[in-house]
This record gives C-alpha cells, structure tokens and sequence, in this order.
C-alpha cells in the first residue's frame, strides 16, 4: 500500500486534500500542530518545548503506520520533515534550541523502511491563496508572515537534501480540490502507486 506525505507551508490545502482521500479509504494522519494539546504554541508563536511536542505528536504515528501501511494507503498531512522545516526557522530566529537535536533524530527514524514515506507532496499556493484560506483558520493556526512563508520553502528543500528524502514533487493548489487531486492522481501514477482502489 501506498504512504504519502503532503508537506507545505500552511494555508496550501493539506488539510483539505487529506481528508479527501480518507473519505476515500485512506488512513488519514492528521498534522503534528492538530494532535497536540491546544495549549502548545504552534507556528510563528513557539518555541523549544513546542518543537520537542511537534515532533512527539508525529513520533507518536510511528506504530500506526508500521501496523497500518500492509492494508491501507496512508495518508500524512505533513511528517517529520515538516516539523523540522519549522523547527529549523525557530532555530535560525534563535526563538527554538532544538532543531540540531531532532535532526538527528529523525534521520535515525527515517531509517526504518516502514516508516520512510513512499512519495512526499510538496504544496505551493499563490499568496493571495494562502492569505484567503489562512482567514478560515483559527488563530492559534495562522502562519501570517511572509518571512515565515518563504523561509519555510528554502528550510523544506534543505532538510530533504539533508534527510536523503528525495521522492518529492511539487504540486500547485490554487485550483479547486478536485482538480488539484487529479493532479496528485497522475503524479502518484507516474511514480507506479496503484490508486484504482481510491
């Protein structure tokens, strides 16, 4: 079965596109920022411990998938690697000590097969797109800075480098989810994913 990872800067439509999927049988893995506790700061507002629980909250899939990825294709709105895109901007603004730490952790989990993503989905949206659905979030999870925004591509792109993770496509969002799932249809095709079933 097939375990993809759909990574961007929030506001991109991975919510959106993973619930799809789960409607379509996927196990749907919803994001770090979603699973933990609403009184950890997320985004632009956290800060060391909020890395270390980010990156806990992920840990924590670790077993489903590895029990779950037999029978069913699996789905991941973000992964570890989204959480050290954040971790790193925090690190850079001096704002989070733990980037160095969880790299390396994270490449020592990474090295279990069952728990390496088939394929990562790099989301990009325009940035008037991002600011319309950023208005439907609640404020905890707005990430409203450009800085924020274009750093988070430039630390993604670093840490795939870093990681050895290279299966990754781009896939633009700002159409409507539909077209934008046909479009990840193709790629998953392409890489030879069977999605007949979804």
């Amino acid at each position: 079965m097939t375990f993809i990872v759909l990574e961007g800067f929030s506001g991109t439509g991975k919510t959106t596109l993973a619930k799809t999927l789960e409607r379509r049988g996927w196990k749907r893995l919803a994001e770090s920022a979603h699973a933990v506790s609403s009184e950890i700061p997320v985004g632009e507002r956290a800060d060391t411990f909020s890395d270390y629980s980010l990156v806990g909250a992920t840990m924590q899939y670790a077993s489903i998938i590895a029990m779950s990825r037999r029978e069913r294709d699996i789905v991941a709105e973000g992964y570890f690697l989204s959480d050290l895109a954040y971790a790193l901007i925090r690190y850079d603004l001096r704002k989070s000590a733990a980037f160095p730490h969880l790299l390396e952790m994270v490449r020592k989990i990474l090295r279990e097969r069952v728990l390496r993503p088939d394929l990562y989905l790099l989301l990009r949206a325009h940035s008037t797109t991002i600011r319309r659905r950023q208005e439907e979030k609640n404020e905890r999870e707005k990430n409203v800075s450009k800085f924020f925004r274009e750093r988070y591509y430039s630390s993604i792109e670093y840490i795939h480098g870093e990681l050895g993770q290279r299966n990754l496509e781009i896939v633009n969002t700002d159409s409507d989810p539909d077209r934008t799932l046909a479009r990840i249809v193709v790629k998953l095709k392409s890489h030879g994913f069977d999605v007949s079933s979804s």
